[in-house]
């Protein structure tokens, strides 16, 4: 697969993303609510253009990616949700996760307590567990960011272990597809 297919559920549509996503990016990617367990500072748009760009990259080098997420009904955007390989640093310990896929979701505060997030995440993992081999995906969730790691256990993420650093720590979850 080298583009991301477009997913349907009842309220969202998942899609590949496109150059004109820049704007919804940006206002993603420089909302402080949403960078605050992320990056942890608004992303210049600079950064945002390349984000956009790495996420064609993985699907036609890999097979998976991200995907802009939008409700149905209206468009609007909400977020983007996925899976990733993104050899992070913080990981170099972990050697046995470069083989897994890494999932990922972020939304606008708007979209947050819609039950969204869900949505879109199931979708994804739905998609994955079809179309991805191996039975294994991670995520990394700081521990303070409650409503992520909810979503997570409710996806059958458990948290596996601790990583970054006493300054910026996350825990690592794992999922076993059964």
């Amino acid at each position: 697969m080298t583009t991301a297919p477009t997913l349907t559920t009842p309220r969202l549509i998942l899609r590949p993303h496109r150059t004109d996503d820049l704007v919804d990016c940006l206002e993603l990617w420089q909302d402080p609510v949403v960078t605050r367990y992320t990056s942890g500072k608004p992303l210049p748009r600079q950064d945002v253009w390349t984000r956009l760009l790495r996420h064609p990259g993985h699907w036609a080098l890999l097979g998976f990616g991200y995907w802009v997420a939008q409700e149905r009904e209206s468009g609007r955007f909400i977020g983007e949700v996925g899976l990733g390989r993104f050899k992070r640093d913080l990981l170099a310990g972990e050697p046995e996760l470069d083989t897994m896929p890494e999932a990922g979701w972020v939304t606008l505060p708007w979209a947050h307590g819609r039950g969204y997030a869900h949505e879109a995440v199931s979708a994804a993992l739905a998609w994955r567990d079809a179309n991805v081999p191996g039975t294994e995906t991670f995520c990394i969730i700081s521990p303070e960011n409650v409503a992520s790691l909810r979503l997570a256990g409710r996806a059958g993420f458990m948290v596996r272990s601790e990583a970054g650093t006493a300054d910026d720590p996350v825990l690592l979850l794992q999922r076993h597809l059964t």
